[in-house]
């Protein structure tokens, strides 16, 4: 008895940590894009909303999906900025590389898998 309520405990306090793997990423209704000048300068007019389902998924599946990269990051200037939910991320995109930095975490860049960049490519054009 004492044993189950003790792996009860553990899996009560382990789930909940687990699901916070993703980047913080959580309840997601639109997803804001920016085409950017600098790190500070968003392009006057760039705004596009998503707000179906699918694109939300594919942005959602892409960034907590991306893999953490060692290393001090030195980065040219972000081609977007990306809000998901709460969550920002400058995104660089090209035809075969994607990497992503949490606004709030401008020392620690995530890498997309390939599918991740033609999904987010496909979306954004």
């Amino acid at each position: 008895m004492k044993k189950c309520l003790v792996i009860a405990i553990f899996l009560f306090v382990l789930i909940p940590t687990l699901s916070g793997c993703s980047n913080g990423i959580k309840a997601v209704k639109e997803v804001n894009v920016y085409k950017m000048e600098s790190f500070a300068e968003v392009k006057k007019d760039s705004l596009v909303t998503f707000t179906d389902e699918k694109a939300i998924k594919r942005f959602k599946k892409a960034f907590s999906s991306a893999k953490k990269q060692p290393g001090v990051v030195d980065m040219a200037d972000p081609n977007y900025k990306v809000e998901l939910g709460e969550k920002s991320f400058f995104l660089w995109l090209g035809q075969e590389y994607g990497t992503i930095m949490d606004v709030s975490d401008t020392n620690t860049i995530y890498s997309l898998s390939a599918k991740s960049v033609d999904n987010i490519n496909d979306q954004l054009n």
